[in-house]
């Protein structure tokens, strides 16, 4: 039983240029991976791991090897029967909207506080040599702590480790940012297994075996929905965020390439659950809900995003992603058709049902 940290300096950095040649990734993002896999091992390891899922875009490299890019979060649902049963929390029924902004406030204290808490001894008891803050901790350029709204959700943890390397790449910087939501809806799951690049690159060699582990991991056609309904929502703010965006691009493009993207579009259940869920625990005013319709979903950006757009997308493709990927004009390109194929899901899909009534 081993971990790759374990090993001396000249030895990890061996490991490191072995996976960074086989995966033509550089060091940091090899070496960044391997502190994701660390640190999703302890948050699996304290006390609320049996209520936690993992999601997002790492869940569909780590968890279902469907992309080959690295990502500088951890994506995590805490299932609201923690704060039932175990904080016994009435709020957290969430019958209503003031229970479901109570429950905000509570999962960030605690999320924020003791699971904070938690977490830094569990990494310190596992022999790793990092500051665990919260986003609360952040300071701005003043020196002062940001103001972080107490109903914030999901809540952000970051995790800085002690890097080998030195890199200018944006997607490489040494840290680890946790997201935590407390409003998911039930989610199907399947259990997958959990390993470094440097686990897999080494395999039966046992050189970091101790971080491997099976997890809770949230299914890619759920996946494939939510991120094409952020970058619906996220279109409709007067200034759309353009950098560290391109991943979804490419998440979106490689999904539909599986049988998940094709069991999205058949379940007509499942799209109508999410958008309704939104509208209910993610309302934010600037959104009209109504655009996630079918007919309505725009995945395309506007042309006076595209450029920026394109930037980051070859920033990511530098550092972030290994592999096979398309140029941005061609990935540009399979967006249209995704669009396309979400605008044709009405008149098959439906049989004369009305999707997505208010709730």
């Amino acid at each position: 039983m081993s971990k790759w940290i374990d090993f001396t300096i000249d030895e990890r950095k061996a490991m490191i240029q072995a996976v960074s040649e086989e995966k033509q990734i550089d060091e940091a993002s090899a070496e960044k991976d391997w502190w994701v896999t660390a640190v999703l091992y302890a948050i699996f390891h304290t006390s609320i791991g049996e209520y936690l899922l993992f999601k997002g875009g790492t869940s569909l490299s780590k968890g279902w090897n469907i992309i080959n890019r690295f990502s500088e979060d951890i994506d995590l649902a805490l299932s609201r029967d923690f704060f039932l049963n175990v904080k016994n929390l009435a709020c957290a029924n969430c019958t209503s909207n003031t229970q479901i902004h109570h429950l905000r406030e509570k999962a960030q204290d605690y999320i924020l506080g003791d699971f904070k808490s938690e977490l830094n001894e569990k990494l310190k008891r596992m022999g790793l040599p990092v500051t665990v803050i919260g986003d609360n901790d952040v300071l701005d350029e003043n020196g002062e702590p940001l103001k972080v709204p107490h109903d914030k959700d999901p809540s952000v943890i970051f995790v800085k480790y002690p890097s080998l390397y030195q890199s200018n790449a944006a997607y490489a910087t040494p840290t680890v940012k946790i997201e935590i939501s407390v409003l998911s809806m039930a989610e199907p799951f399947e259990m997958r297994r959990i390993s470094s690049l440097v686990e897999q690159a080494f395999d039966g060699e046992d050189v970091d075996s101790d971080l491997v582990q099976t997890i809770r991991t949230v299914t890619p056609a759920r996946t494939f929905l939510e991120k094409a309904f952020l970058l619906c929502e996220e279109y409709q703010k007067d200034e759309p965020r353009t950098l560290r965006m391109t991943r979804h691009f490419y998440d979106l493009e490689k999904l539909m390439q599986t049988p998940y993207a094709e069991m999205a579009f058949n379940d007509v259940a499942l799209y109508e659950d999410i958008v309704n869920h939104r509208r209910k625990f993610y309302h934010v005013g600037y959104v009209d809900y109504d655009k996630e319709l079918p007919q309505n979903i725009q995945i395309v950006p506007s042309d006076a995003l595209l450029s920026n757009y394109e930037a980051d997308y070859n920033e990511m493709r530098g550092s972030f992603i290994y592999g096979d990927s398309l140029d941005f004009p061609a990935l540009m390109k399979r967006m249209a058709e995704l669009q396309e194929r979400f605008r044709k899901l009405t008149p098959h899909a439906l049989k004369g049902q009305k999707l997505l009534a208010r709730t």
